[in-house]
């Protein structure tokens, strides 16, 4: 039997990367094919420990650190890249090295593939200024594109788990829920549950690098309104749940001055350009058209996750 190859996973711990690692430890073919090596910062967390408990090789490494990167993609096939935004005002210098860095080990290492999580470049797709939080992933994806290293990029969608989090339904003085935000109400946003389905549209990259050269999986179940978000909710829940639109320049003001006016940013882009920009529902379609296994519907999350609003 030939050796597995070595399948690196940057953010193993994470909702991306830990999808990813679950989903190959239990897929029939991929587990067979590769050995899991989880790079985390902490390898003695609880996360990480589950983890080595199910086979998965732990490696400690820093994405700060450049010195810690050659031993975590020492000897892999493939490596897997999850950066992490930091909003702060360093937000685009400081994940594009991160990112460099990785991508720099990875062909001195002599790595045949590498998948990195983007997003789009929105200075490229409307005239009303940048969004950094997309703009620095499509520009280390432009980065990795140019090394000698094949490589494919998987887009997530926005996460449906945000509805659980800083966009949980609150209640409201007279015993209703709201949704409080800035997007347009009917704008059509592509959702993932991103825990659960990450692994799904990595598989088809895995199976067959070569033919995935080069490709990005828009990765989301489907596209949702706002309207739409609130009627499920309400219809899972039995609670009267509502979409509440406020300016940009109040939403933005809920957050530290770095994070606000960045999320109201691509809160704009999203409404006017699209998530993925032109042709975001056929980009959508397109990808799970080609994936395998089940995908979540947000009427599914809804169902597990917010049922009981109280």
């Amino acid at each position: 039997m030939s050796p597995k190859s070595i399948l690196a996973v940057f953010g193993a711990t994470g909702q991306q990367g830990s999808s990813i690692v679950t989903t190959v430890l239990n897929h029939p073919e991929l587990s067979t094919r590769y050995a899991l090596r989880a790079i985390t910062r902490n390898a003695s967390g609880s996360k990480a420990v589950e983890l080595a408990e199910k086979g998965v090789e732990i490696v400690e490494a820093n994405l700060d650190d450049p010195l810690s990167l050659p031993r975590a993609v020492g000897n892999a096939h493939t490596v897997v890249l999850v950066t992490e935004t930091q909003y702060e005002a360093d937000l685009k210098e400081r994940e594009f090295h991160q990112a460099k860095s990785v991508a720099d080990a990875a062909v001195a290492a002599g790595v045949q593939f590498l998948i990195f999580s983007t997003c789009v470049h929105s200075v490229k797709l409307w005239d009303h200024g940048p969004v950094d939080q997309f703009d620095v992933k499509a520009e280390i994806e432009e980065y990795i594109r140019a090394l000698p290293l094949k490589s494919a990029f998987f887009a997530p969608g926005m996460f449906m788990s945000n509805l659980t989090r800083g966009m949980i339904p609150r209640k409201q003085g007279d015993g209703s829920y709201a949704i409080i935000g800035t997007n347009d109400p009917h704008a059509r946003i592509p959702l993932i549950e991103t825990a659960a389905d990450s692994g799904v549209y990595a598989v088809p990259l895995l199976k067959d690098p070569e033919a995935m050269d080069g490709k990005t999986m828009y990765a989301a179940t489907g596209l949702y309104t706002f309207s739409e978000i609130v009627e499920i909710i309400s219809r899972v829940s039995g609670e009267t749940v509502r979409y509440v639109q406020i300016p940009r320049e109040v939403y933005a003001g809920y957050m530290k001055e770095e994070m606000g006016a960045r999320m109201a940013a691509m809160m704009r882009f999203i409404d006017e350009a699209g998530y993925y920009g032109p042709g975001t529902e056929e980009k959508v379609k397109e990808t799970v058209a080609i994936v395998e296994g089940k995908l979540t519907t947000f009427e599914e999350f809804a169902e597990t996750y917010l049922k009981d609003l109280a």
